[in-house]
């Protein structure tokens, strides 16, 4: 969020630059019939950052985990009593989005947009692992699980757009996103050496809704408009498959969230 927000001040410090600089000079209006026209189409290329927010179970890092909660076959420890989770944060990785743009002109001021899009990235939880053994010693272990993502997204959003100055315009939106995850389940099972399947990472549900809110600027030039935008999508469903798992143990509520960077032309 702070990111998105820092990314945003230099935005809107440089159109407090280049708008009032457009203004003292005589420019030629690109498009200046684009916003009577009912419908437009276009596409966007994006940068992504996804992550999680997690919310835990209450003092988990005292719930001991037995040793069968630990994945089968060649995880497991022998001569091992408890399990603990002494900590467990999500970390972000780059990403990239694909999308089409479908834009209904609602009024003078508004449009309703829809952008049916293709997201890929990776997620990354890491865990902080201590081992009980028989003889009561402790031995920490950093484990780092890392879940595939592939997002089909729908999302619709309102846009208001600001009173164009010259061929610049501002716009903030807000909307809702159901989207579906292709790779929810991929990857999440290992074979060992006796050919026996176990689950060896975070499960997750497929299906989840996100609430979004950015902001951007629309360029206007002879042949088409450009925008370029900043967004903050929070998922409303917690996805997390709660098993007795020493991965999910810990983990009260898994709920998505991404930080996304935009080029879009239509």
């Amino acid at each position: 969020m702070k990111k998105a927000l820092k990314i945003l001040a230099i935005a809107l410090l440089l159109a407090a630059t280049v708008v009032p600089t457009q203004a003292q000079r005589r420019v030629v209006h690109y498009l200046p019939k684009y916003e009577q026209e009912p419908y437009h189409f276009g596409f966007l290329l994006a940068y992504n950052q996804m992550s999680y927010t997690i919310k835990t179970v209450d003092d988990y890092q005292n719930r001991p985990q037995p040793n069968n909660s630990w994945p089968n076959g060649s995880y497991s420890i022998p001569n091992t009593k408890n399990l603990y989770v002494y900590n467990v944060e999500t970390l972000q990785t780059p990403g990239f989005t694909v999308g089409i743009i479908g834009s209904k002109r609602l009024g003078r001021y508004f449009d309703l947009r829809f952008i049916p899009s293709l997201s890929f990235s990776e997620r990354r939880l890491r865990y902080k692992i201590g081992i009980l053994d028989n003889n009561d010693e402790m031995v920490m272990k950093d484990v780092t699980k890392s879940i595939g993502t592939t997002f089909v997204e729908f999302p619709l959003n309102i846009k208001y757009r600001s009173k164009r100055y010259n061929n610049i315009g501002a716009y903030v939106f807000g909307g809702i996103n159901p989207k579906l995850d292709l790779a929810s389940q991929k990857d999440n099972k290992e074979t060992d050496s006796q050919g026996n399947e176990f689950i060896n990472n975070l499960v997750t549900k497929r299906f989840d809704i996100a609430g979004e809110l950015g902001a951007g600027f629309d360029i206007y030039n002879q042949w088409f408009k450009m925008g370029i935008e900043v967004k903050m999508s929070y998922g409303m469903l917690d996805i997390v498959k709660s098993e007795a798992f020493i991965y999910t143990a810990p983990i009260d509520q898994l709920r998505n969230k991404l930080f996304q960077v935009s080029v879009l032309f239509e």
